[in-house]
């Protein structure tokens, strides 16, 4: 957890001009999967961004929260913003899709995410493995340390799920609305769900960890676009596009 501090309409001026999503579209209670670009168009790291009240806040992975910092700090001194890393807890669930507290969602299920100031029992905890599936069967992406700087977002499902195109301008925004509207896009972002025993063929370049899942293989991955049909008629595999 890291709290972005300092005056309220300072701070939402500098996220919305740093951030991919549309941070005008955050209310207190909701919760935003957005991500930051360099120059180059390139995303540094993935977050859920998050308004409680009047503040915002930032779920992000520990791997990724100094790199969060590094990359927002030269701006941030020019708006009176700080970053406060918290001992906060996040709960996270995997709900029916009709919960209005859930950040992406399906037709069938969805995930939701409480802060907490304790850690707190869970009767029926979540498997590590549960939330990884879920995760990408939504095409939901998150980034590793060694995935920084290394995709734009239409490579990896950021531009339909972290980035809007409709408001103003963020670092990397004109390269990335560029590939978006003027670009060939030869590949896309899908999530695999196979039997244990499927090989990936050469078509296919995986992205995400395979996680194996009560006989399954489930992962993310770009397909060559002229390869779809013929991996959608794979019998051992169901492709989520």
């Amino acid at each position: 957890m890291i709290n972005i501090e300092g005056d309220e309409d300072k701070v939402e001026k500098f996220l919305q001009g740093q951030v991919t999503s549309d941070v005008d579209c955050v209310s207190s209670g909701i919760m935003q999967l957005s991500s930051i670009c360099n120059q180059k168009g390139l995303v540094m790291a993935g977050f859920i961004l998050v308004k409680e009240g009047s503040k915002f806040k930032v779920i992000i992975a520990t791997e990724l929260s100094n790199v969060f910092v590094e990359e927002l700090l030269p701006f941030a001194k020019f708006f009176g913003v700080t970053f406060k890393k918290t001992d906060e807890h996040v709960k996270v669930s995997i709900l029916k899709n009709n919960d209005s507290f859930l950040f992406i969602k399906n037709n069938y299920f969805g995930l939701s995410a409480q802060i907490t100031a304790t850690r707190e029992h869970i009767e029926q905890p979540l498997l590590i493995e549960d939330w990884k599936v879920a995760n990408a069967v939504l095409k939901n992406y998150y980034l590793s340390a060694e995935d920084i700087g290394k995709y734009r977002p239409l490579e990896i499902f950021y531009d339909q799920l972290r980035v809007s195109f409709d408001k103003g301008c963020y670092r990397g925004q004109e390269i990335v609305a560029r590939m978006k509207y003027l670009g060939v896009d030869r590949r896309r972002f899908s999530a695999v769900i196979s039997l244990e025993s499927y090989e990936i063929s050469s078509n296919i370049k995986l992205i995400s960890s395979e996680v194996f899942y009560k006989g399954y293989k489930i992962f993310n991955c770009s397909i060559k676009r002229d390869s779809l049909e013929m991996i959608k008629n794979d019998p051992l595999v169901e492709l989520v596009l």
